[in-house]
């Protein structure tokens, strides 16, 4: 269902336990829950919801939730940068994983 967005989401998932231990994948887990508990946050797991469910290539999901999520923030009057918004990708990505598994 997820295809490239769920593999990437997997390995996201792995190296933040490798590289920062169980406890801090925890807390970043705990602080993305919250993230998405905002209107942006919702914002953000609608886009990539969506393009997980598309026929496009895995660079063209890739490249499209990007430049949704940056016009998103740009609508609400924010600024954010490129690794902010890769971030909340993954982010969501990993989310949606879990309500799938």
């Amino acid at each position: 269902m997820f295809g490239w967005f769920k593999s990437l989401g997997r390995f996201f998932k792995k190296f933040v336990v490798v590289v920062f231990g169980k406890s801090a994948a925890k807390a970043l887990a705990k602080a993305a829950k919250e993230v998405f508990k905002s209107a942006f946050g919702k914002i953000v797991l609608a886009i990539v919801s969506e393009l997980s469910l598309s026929n496009l290539s895995n660079s063209e999901k890739r490249e499209k939730a990007f430049e949704a999520i940056r016009a998103a923030a740009r609508l609400q009057g924010l600024v954010v940068k490129s690794s902010l918004i890769n971030l909340v990708i993954e982010l969501a990505v990993l989310r949606l994983k879990d309500t799938t598994d």
